[in-house]
């Protein structure tokens, strides 16, 4: 997920949640005061509640609850379907493309470097940051062989989808400029 997707999906997740809780906290509130203004108001023989209130007022906090569980469920479910999708797409090959860094992660996010660090974690994560021939730097997360295969500083022909480097080919050699 890009940064600025991330922000938002965050912006909306904090937004929810100051919303729902806020809105909790104010149907509290009038609900509390609408009791005591309905039985302070009440009629002496009858005991009929004339006015109750700012306790009219506990539909419209109840609405911005939802708003905000609903808002914080979408946010959560976005950020999730992004995460399940972040892998689909067209494949695409990026000739000339630059191997900047490579590193994995084990499965308690702590960063690994080393090749004994890398063969001794239970089931890390392996990614590959990229300069593609657009200039762009990305980074891709990838199986282990494609990982032991792209070194730092080799240039090569990378295939992607999505946020996966499948394969990549090292050039070896001096690049060879085609007239056109």
């Amino acid at each position: 997920m890009s940064a600025s997707a991330e922000k938002t999906v965050g912006c909306v997740l904090v937004a929810g949640l100051v919303i729902t809780v806020a809105s909790v906290g104010a149907a509290w509130l009038f609900s509390v005061a609408g009791i005591y203004r309905g039985t302070f108001t009440r009629e002496p023989i009858t005991n009929r509640i004339t006015d109750a209130g700012t306790l009219n007022l506990v539909p419209l906090a109840i609405t911005f609850i939802l708003i905000g569980v609903l808002m914080m469920g979408g946010a959560v479910g976005y950020g999730l379907w992004r995460e399940a999708n972040k892998n689909k797409g067209p494949t695409a090959d990026y000739e000339g493309s630059k191997v900047l860094a490579r590193y994995a992660y084990s499965r308690q996010g702590q960063l690994l470097t080393a090749e004994w660090e890398i063969e001794s974690a239970d089931d890390p994560k392996y990614y590959v940051r990229m300069r593609l021939p657009s200039g762009e730097s990305v980074e891709l997360e990838c199986a282990p062989q494609t990982y032991f295969q792209a070194g730092e500083g080799m240039t090569g022909t990378a295939r992607v989808q999505g946020k996966w480097l499948g394969q990549f080919s090292q050039q070896v050699g001096a690049p060879i400029d085609r007239p056109e």
